[in-house]
């Protein structure tokens, strides 16, 4: 019997931490110590509209790009 897992639901919440993830892991290139999470937290928040602008077009582009790969229902 093979179980199917369910395709986990990415929030926009879940997209922030990443985008503060990888903030924090290039804002910490060259130091001893990693920067405090909110710190990156603070300087992710300054290019966060842009990038979630970005990842709203993306995913628009691809419901569009589902529809059209649907196949047309005939009678």
């Amino acid at each position: 019997m093979i179980v199917e897992e369910k395709p986990k639901k990415v929030t926009m919440r879940n997209r922030w931490f990443d985008h503060v993830k990888k903030t924090r892991k290039k804002m910490s290139k060259g130091l001893e110590k990693p920067v405090a999470h909110r710190e990156a937290m603070r300087k992710a928040s300054e290019s966060w509209p842009s990038q979630k602008a970005k990842l709203i077009k993306k995913q628009k582009r691809a419901e569009k790009l589902k529809k059209v790969k649907e196949p047309i229902k005939s009678n």
